[in-house]
């Protein structure tokens, strides 16, 4: 078995002065990269109030949702995949020689990274301080270690690790970068073992994968004697930065370092192509994927100009995001680009939810910038919840360079909507788009499980570590100081690891995301003090804090505070009505109350959506106003918001005609006045209670209604 040397503390590793560059990259200092802290390194130091919100969800996923993921995994045949036999479902849209296929990818080709996502979350939630009083500790635990024994077994004398190429089509080992999700399995597997690490401390996953990562640095690089290729899908790179954090051997570093420069770039070695292109003539495969016009046309892939020379967001959003999760992580250059990419993706190709992604063929962004449809009806919409999940990843690495409040509201708004509305508060169905409209014969009902189930343990990964991106915490010696930084408002106790065996600690106590009031306790050895910086979110109205604020930066506010000290922070969350861009197209009206987005179900406005099928041509004013209800759904508690005023129906929505004249005495829009008002629940919440699943996220803006003579 392969030996990994881990270092002591990084506070303890000599920093290094850079990298070699590729493709001419300049050497940059990569150094911070082992003093930033990661949430997959910090959420076991925060225990998270049980009785809160927060703590409810962590408890419906420890105790419903990984049973249930656990359950479908063994009977999806993910399970036991790794004992090599063979199953039923390699003969769906069976690949030779890893060549494309028109209907698609067999579903089968993911099982190691579904297996991977579902190990990882289990070893957060079962290494958290509240561990021991979920349900199903001893059955994960042992579902855990008989994975692991079945992955050791199953990984190859050279250190391949893929099962599918493995049992059912050898010959296309390493021929498919570009579709076929090695590197991507291998990077989830990655990520599992660095957690399977810190939760029982034995090397035997963690040698596995770094065996398996030893082949892939075999065949892949920058040499002359190697292949230039790097994964279709995005993963590898961000836990290759991870792995490299743990063992600080330079190679690992290296390694996301090519993954990340070679990208997009045309080599002369490769007849001045790409490395998906040149592979795809390698092969002699002259078939197109359904995702791709043209074998050149790899833009999907992200792969279509190296990543500093990308000057919008474009493709596959799940794909896109990881990546610039690992660029924005290894910083330098790097970073720029990614901040450059999010920001794009945030300002022209945001839905309201957080949600990602507006063409279902693609999974992906549209090239138009604020073409957002909220269905198929509209033209389009997915909003994958992964995309959603992959930007809070890509928002927390960029805050771990420099805080920016915008970045910690869009991570704020990505959890609480898009992520959290992934699963059912019951913990037993999962959604994979997220449309923010109904239409037709469609309905946004979750399932049980799919072919493909990336989304599901996304989701429980998310919520294992979340107190790692509650705060992120640097600690000055020299000054004594805690430097503590508050990415999300909930109620929590953070240790505090000081030198010479000391520690301190936090404790916040938050009623968010309902209501704006935060309370803070800080303890730390005589001699320290902190520097705290809370967050003042763009939704929050009549701040006020107890203590001096010395100042602020772009969305925080700085507090200084002596070693035992408390602080509050209170702010208003208004009902707001939210208007897309002009260049949407979209004359709507979206309800939001603090970080949270709401829609209007059928369930709870029958009458009006009986009348008019997934509210079409219903519309509300601007000056409406809302009563709170607070309301329980499955156990969690919510606040719903009735409209006080009645909404309208649009008179032409029913009318055949193409064109009709508009004039003085023919306006392009009447309406009539319904009687009723309607009721909106908060998005991540929709879809609980049964009924046809039937909803409207943003409806139509009907104030020609109150300028009418």
């Amino acid at each position: 078995m392969v030996q990994v040397k881990i270092n002591g503390t990084v506070n303890g590793h000599k920093a290094f002065n850079g990298v070699d560059g590729v493709n001419g990259h300049a050497k940059e200092d990569y150094s911070n990269i082992l003093t930033r802290p990661r949430p997959q390194e910090t959420y076991d130091l925060t225990s998270i109030e049980p009785e809160s919100f927060y703590g409810k969800l962590r408890t419906l996923y420890a105790e419903k949702v990984l049973k249930t993921q656990l359950e479908q995994l063994k009977k999806q045949g993910s399970y036991d995949a790794f004992k090599l036999k063979w199953h039923p479902a390699y003969e769906v849209r069976r690949l030779y020689g890893g060549k494309t296929r028109t209907d698609g990818i067999p579903p089968s080709l993911f099982w190691e990274s579904d297996v991977g996502k579902w190990l990882e979350a289990a070893c957060y939630f079962l290494s958290s301080p509240d561990a021991k009083r979920f349900t199903h500790y001893e059955e994960f635990d042992g579902a855990i270690q008989e994975l692991v024994d079945m992955i050791e077994k199953a990984q190859q004398p050279d250190g391949y690790l893929n099962i599918y190429f493995t049992v059912v089509d050898k010959a296309g080992r390493f021929k498919n970068l570009r579709d076929m999700h090695e590197m991507y399995n291998a990077g989830h597997l990655l990520e599992a073992a660095l957690a399977h690490y810190r939760y029982t401390g034995s090397r035997q996953f963690i040698d596995v994968m770094i065996k398996n990562v030893d082949c892939l640095m075999h065949h892949f690089g920058p040499a002359d004697s190697q292949l230039h290729g790097y994964p279709g899908h995005p993963e590898l790179e961000l836990a290759m930065l991870r792995l490299y954090s743990l063992t600080h051997d330079h190679k690992h570093l290296q390694f996301a370092k090519y993954l990340l420069e070679a990208r997009g770039v045309k080599r002369d070695d490769q007849g001045g192509d790409t490395y998906f292109v040149w592979e795809a003539k390698h092969r002699k495969d002259e078939i197109v994927a359904p995702t791709m016009d043209t074998i050149e046309d790899v833009w999907y892939h992200q792969a279509h100009k190296p990543i500093h020379d990308q000057e919008d967001v474009l493709g596959h959003s799940v794909r896109a995001f990881y990546l610039l999760t690992a660029a924005a992580d290894l910083g330098g250059s790097f970073l720029s680009d990614a901040k450059r990419l999010w920001s794009d993706a945030v300002d022209k190709k945001m839905y309201v939810t957080g949600g990602f992604g507006t063409e279902p063929r693609i999974e992906g962004f549209s090239r138009i910038p604020h073409h957002l449809p909220q269905s198929t009806g509209e033209g389009g919409c997915y909003a994958e919840t992964c995309a959603s999940i992959a930007v809070m990843m890509t928002s927390e690495r960029i805050l771990s360079h420099e805080l920016n409040g915008k970045v910690r509201d869009v991570l704020e708004l990505c959890l609480l909507n898009n992520t959290l509305g992934g699963g059912s508060l019951k913990g037993d169905q999962f959604s994979y788009a997220n449309k923010l409209a109904s239409w037709g014969n469609e309905d946004v009902i979750r399932h049980d499980w799919f072919e493909v189930c990336c989304c599901p343990g996304n989701v429980s990964r998310q919520l294992g570590m979340l107190g790692g991106y509650t705060w992120s915490v640097d600690i000055d010696e020299q000054q004594r100081t805690i430097n503590l930084n508050i990415y999300i408002l909930l109620s929590a106790i953070r240790k505090i690891p000081l030198p010479n065996g000391q520690s301190a600690t936090v404790s916040m106590r938050s009623e968010m995301p309902w209501e704006g009031k935060t309370e803070w306790e800080f303890n730390a050895p005589e001699g320290w003090n902190w520097n705290v910086r809370i967050p003042k979110p763009d939704y929050a109205e009549n701040v006020k804090v107890s203590e001096t604020v010395e100042g602020s930066e772009s969305g925080f506010l700085n507090v200084s505070l002596p070693n035992s000290s408390t602080l509050t922070q209170s702010f208003d969350m208004p009902v707001r009505l939210l208007a897309p861009h002009i260049a949407t197209g979209q004359d709507t009206l979206t309800v939001a109350r603090g970080p949270i987005v709401y829609t209007a179900e059928a369930y709870d406005n029958s009458e009006i959506e009986g009348e008019y099928k997934h509210f079409e041509g219903v519309g509300i004013t601007s000056n409406t106003t809302f009563e709170e209800i607070q309301e329980t759904i499955h156990g969690i508690p919510v606040i719903t918001l009735h409209a006080n005023q009645p909404a309208y129906a649009l008179n032409q929505v029913n009318q055949e005609q193409a064109y009709r004249v508009v004039n003085e005495q023919n306006p392009a829009r009447t309406w009539s006045r319904l009687d009723k008002g309607l009721k909106f629940v908060p998005w991540f919440a929709r879809g609980n209670r049964g009924g046809v699943g039937h909803l409207r996220t943003g409806f139509l803006r009907a104030d020609q209604v109150l300028t009418r003579a």
